[in-house]
């Protein structure tokens, strides 16, 4: 099935609007440590969808497609544990920030490696998205030599992600969106685990009542949302992947002033704006499968 620019953006916007949702699940469960909660999001999801494979068979993975499938769920892992890391080291806008820069390296590695064109309005897409995030996070931001080990940890969180999209968008070519996600998944989830170890940090030390936020979490912004950009990955170039959640912290802030009467910055409204005309260039302005003419 080949999808049309329309059907795609449908889905990319989808897809965000449900990864945005994690940091209000997140906010649900206040005394588990980050790694933890990302080790059960993890396992949950694959959980629901190896749950649904019983029910439906899915197929099977290629035995040539095993390692890059398997490098996929341990970068995935190492993307969280990095993130979460840098979030304990640095500020939040920090880790914010530099943990959404994966579209710049899956730029990189597509011209660099794949020798791919890339078109100048992709560029120019993730300089207004990013200089937007900048506003967003208006003046949270510290650079002193305490955040350095923080604010490298989140970039090279980001450099895991993109090769995540990397090798999804070679094994999907051959392999179906659960089959891919429902591993990848197991694979993140085992990650984290052996991270949570030498963290000294228990995967089962919850309670009762956070079990309905690893379920939200596995659902909503994992399922809903990572899964579709697995499906979507197979139709356009990674860094469109990539680039869409340098939108989230503008649906978080939204969801925030709803559910939490959180007031929102003119900063963050102002700095919205490019991040979403740099997104529209991104994620609109694409052919159907590979970014093609005007050559970077």
């Amino acid at each position: 099935m080949k999808l049309g620019s329309f059907q795609i953006s449908l889905l990319l916007v989808f897809a965000l609007i449900s990864v945005s949702t994690s940091s209000i699940f997140v906010r649900m469960l206040p005394l588990l440590p980050a790694v933890v909660i990302a080790f059960w999001r993890m396992s949950t999801a694959s959980v629901f969808l190896w749950s649904y494979s019983v029910i439906k068979s899915q197929g099977k993975i290629q035995k040539t497609s095993y390692t890059k499938l398997i490098l996929a769920g341990v970068f995935l892992g190492l993307h969280f544990a990095c993130f979460f890391g840098a979030v304990k080291l640095t500020t939040v806008a920090n880790a914010t920030l530099f943990g959404t820069t994966a579209p710049f390296f899956t730029v990189l590695i597509e011209k660099a490696f794949f020798k791919r064109n890339i078109q100048r309005k992709v560029v120019l897409g993730l300089v207004l998205a990013t200089f937007g995030g900048i506003m967003i996070h208006g003046g949270h931001f510290h650079f002193s030599d305490q955040h350095t080990q923080g604010n490298l940890l989140a970039l090279i969180g980001s450099l895991w992600l993109a090769i995540v999209w990397i090798l999804a968008e070679s094994v999907r070519k051959t392999t179906k969106t659960i089959v891919f996600s429902r591993s990848v998944y197991m694979v993140a989830g085992f990650t984290l685990f052996v991270v949570s170890i030498f963290m000294h940090q228990s995967v089962i030390n919850f309670t009762v009542q956070d079990v309905p936020w690893f379920l939200a979490l596995g659902l909503v912004p994992t399922i809903f949302g990572h899964t579709i950009f697995s499906y979507v990955v197979k139709f356009v170039s990674p860094t469109v992947v990539a680039s869409v959640p340098l939108g989230e912290p503008i649906l978080a802030s939204f969801f925030a002033w709803l559910l939490f009467a959180e007031s929102v910055p003119a900063s963050t409204m102002i700095g919205g704006g490019f991040t979403l005309a740099g997104l529209y260039l991104i994620t609109v302005r694409f052919s159907s499968s590979r970014f093609q003419s005007e050559n970077l």
